[in-house]
């Protein structure tokens, strides 16, 4: 009798452990779409912030280059300077990615972002192209 008791709680909890494990499965795709719908505006904004940082550092070094003088050099230190927020940029996805999100979610809120402040493919390129 306690035996057949013994294997009973066995296959039991065998079963919730199976039910709680396929529930978790079906449920992140939920959990990521719910996360990404709450940090979309943040991160939105971090990625266009980052992203204009990048580009305005990039051409302050090809100027310097171009040009060296005490001006560029200065320009050249503040882009610099800017690029700080592109660490909160990365510290922020790599909290994102704690919270469960891959990088295929990642780039499609990237995207997003770009498209919210683009309101045509002219605005979508630029936002990409590094100018000279």
């Amino acid at each position: 009798m306690r035996f057949a008791f013994a294997r009973n709680s066995v296959i039991t909890h065998a079963l919730a452990i199976v039910a709680g494990a396929v529930l978790a499965w079906l449920a992140l795709p939920v959990w990521r779409e719910a996360v990404m719908r709450w940090n979309q505006k943040d991160y939105g904004l971090l990625v266009e912030q980052c992203d204009g940082a990048m580009r305005d550092h990039y051409q302050a070094k090809m100027r310097a280059a171009d040009e060296p003088s005490r001006d560029t050099g200065l320009a050249l230190q503040a882009g610099e300077v800017g690029l700080i927020v592109c660490q909160d940029y990365d510290l922020y996805q790599k909290q994102l990615i704690q919270w469960g999100l891959r990088e295929d979610e990642l780039a499609q809120m990237r995207l997003k972002a770009i498209e919210a402040r683009a309101g045509d493919l002219d605005e979508v390129v630029g936002t990409h192209e590094i100018r000279f």
